[in-house]
């Protein structure tokens, strides 16, 4: 069981320069796992499987798909 926050994904913004949408997985390999969407703190260029210490503007998927889905749609 990992407990961090995990970077799974990463877009960056076409709309806004500078930010970046990410999905991240919390409690990863438990029956709590979450999938938190959100964004980075661009303190610096983040990629899949980096730790993160926070996500900001926070939301949570159920599902990986719901996740990927909300990833795509965001500009």
């Amino acid at each position: 069981m990992v407990q961090g926050i995990f970077l799974l994904a990463t877009k960056k913004s076409k709309k806004r320069k500078g930010l970046t949408y990410c999905i991240a997985v919390h409690r990863l390999g438990t029956s709590n796992m979450e999938f938190i969407l959100g964004e980075t703190d661009n303190d610096r260029e983040y990629k899949p499987d980096d730790e993160a210490s926070y996500i900001y503007q926070a939301d949570y998927a159920y599902t990986l798909q719901e996740a990927l889905d909300w990833l795509n749609s965001v500009k």
